[in-house]
């Protein structure tokens, strides 16, 4: 994915105290949008590639960014970061003893002393979702702002598939990121796969989709696929994807907000999770 910078002429930092910033960070990038929440209108949109070996680099690659960028220091209203990790593990609601989801959090997870965990809360579903983050990420934040709120890249895009799916219909979406491609399974409203797959070509993506298809009998030609993430619609992966599969759609961002018209010039659902965010707070 390559930069890009979007911003509408109705944009003026000096109301920021009227808009909701959203920060989506990972290894495929840094990404920002802003929403005038009067008008619910989305009138910024910008994405930062970074080139980082591993995530206990990342905070400091950020830090540049906040320097550079005084956008990012403005007094909003609100504030959202999601965070794009690999290390995450779904969690049952029933186990809420913090000692208990500790040991789960090891046992899943190779965390290093420099690393901590937290727990989102998956709206709709029984499970709840526990992810690992570099502890300087969290004292960057904290110095940063005074109030936010931190979830995983997962919770908007679970939330955008909730909205767009057929309830009668199994669902399983995929989402595309940096070298990987997240796959999460719904049947009978609750979550019955979440897992990531490292992936170098369509061949590889095939056989992790049509395999999963296959073990939780999730019926090509009836049952749907959404999308979302680092694709184009028009790429060798959904060509590819559309001789096997008859139902293949787009996560769209909400229908409850409009966008600026520099917005047409990106695909949407490649930024579907951080402009959902703010349904998320």
């Amino acid at each position: 994915m390559h930069e890009i910078n979007f911003i509408d002429d109705t944009f003026d930092l000096k109301h920021a105290t009227e808009y909701h910033l959203s920060i989506q960070v990972g290894l495929d990038g840094f990404s920002y949008c802003i929403l005038d929440i009067r008008h619910k209108k989305f009138i910024l949109l910008q994405h930062i590639p970074l080139i980082v070996g591993k995530l206990q680099f990342l905070p400091k690659k950020m830090e540049a960014i906040f320097d550079q960028d005084e956008r990012l220091s403005a007094s909003y209203q609100s504030i959202s970061v999601s965070y794009s990790t690999n290390k995450a593990t779904l969690v049952p609601k029933t186990y809420i003893d913090s000692e208990l989801v500790g040991k789960i959090a090891e046992l899943t997870n190779d965390i290093s002393r420099n690393e901590d965990y937290a727990i989102n809360e998956l709206p709709g579903f029984n499970q709840q979702l526990l992810f690992i983050y570099p502890k300087e990420l969290m004292t960057l934040l904290n110095r940063k702002f005074t109030q936010f709120s931190f979830i995983h890249k997962s919770v908007p895009l679970l939330a955008s598939a909730m909205d767009q799916r057929d309830e009668k219909k199994n669902t399983l979406l995929i989402n595309f990121e940096k070298q990987t491609v997240r796959m999460i399974a719904i049947k009978d409203m609750q979550i019955a796969l979440y897992n990531n797959f490292h992936f170098k070509n369509e061949d590889d993506f095939l056989y992790y989709t049509l395999n999963i298809c296959h073990t939780l009998q999730i019926d090509p030609q009836r049952d749907e696929l959404l999308i979302g993430g680092y694709v184009a619609d028009d790429s060798g992966y959904i060509r590819q994807l559309k001789k096997y599969v008859s139902n293949i759609s787009f996560l769209k961002p909400s229908a409850g907000s409009f966008y600026s018209n520099t917005f047409d010039k990106v695909q949407q659902h490649q930024f579907v999770s951080l402009l959902n965010s703010f349904q998320c707070v």
